[in-house]
């Protein structure tokens, strides 16, 4: 029963704490969320999400995992320098390529050809336009790559293809090594001839950075617990003994 009564009394203590101080608690609420609000509106920062499908079986052959060739410096420089959408080209190339270090990041997990990546930008325009060009780049970038590395690829093993067949004959002759080149020099052809894109493209969007909804629940539910908090504070300070606090 004691502890009923108590209970009783420490509940009665908040209710009227609230609803002395319900004024103070709804314009620190209204404050925080038109803060919260006024925050959410004028944010104009963007981002672009841009979901690209990358041919494993070539990246993996010439060693390009999309992953790390799409976060190179390299890349950052190609896109620099063929770039028609982007607004910081004018930056030398130190700060550019720490500006864009932040700004775009290509992820993909292991064995797992999807590659998710993501631009940042105050300028929706720029998202919506530099988005588009990113998957073009990206895919001249690799592709450049690719036949860079076959043709070096091929020439060699022509080379040694052809060293081969002025000694032995090679429709007669069981070797192994022989036949890793011949079947290592077609695979390589077959390679340069697959007219399938290296990487190409599933989805993209640009959208604000910043949820609005959640910007104005949150200030919402802040301004709440604030309000709440300040009103006990202001009460139970008016229980404290300031001339003896300020005694000691």
């Amino acid at each position: 029963m004691e502890n009923e009564k108590q209970q009783s009394i420490n509940l009665s203590i908040i209710v009227k704490i609230l609803y002395k101080n319900i004024f103070l608690i709804m314009g620190i609420t209204i404050l925080s969320a038109a803060l919260g609000g006024f925050y959410a509106f004028t944010n104009k920062s963007f981002k672009s999400e841009i979901i690209l499908y990358g041919n494993d079986r070539i990246l993996n052959e010439i060693g390009e995992t999309s992953q790390y060739s799409l976060n190179s410096f390299d890349f950052l420089l190609f896109i620099k320098n063929n770039s028609k959408t982007l607004k910081n080209k004018n930056l030398s190339d130190e700060k550019f390529l720490k500006e864009m270090s932040s700004r775009l990041t290509a992820q993909s997990e292991s064995n797992n050809p999807t590659i998710k990546v993501k631009f940042s930008t105050k300028d929706k325009s720029e998202g919506e336009n530099f988005s588009q060009e990113y998957v073009v780049l990206a895919s001249r970038y690799l592709r450049n790559k690719k036949e860079t590395f076959l043709n070096n690829q091929i020439k060699l093993l022509e080379e040694q293809y052809n060293f081969l067949t002025q000694n032995v004959d090679i429709r007669t002759t069981k070797d192994s090594l022989s036949d890793s080149l011949v079947s290592r020099l077609a695979y390589y052809r077959l390679l340069k001839n697959d007219i399938n894109p290296v990487v190409k493209l599933i989805s993209l969007h640009t959208k604000p950075a910043l949820s609005k909804k959640i910007i104005l629940i949150g200030a919402l539910f802040l301004g709440l617990f604030l309000g709440i908090f300040i009103a006990f504070v202001k009460e139970f300070s008016k229980t404290l003994d300031w001339k003896e606090i300020k005694s000691k």
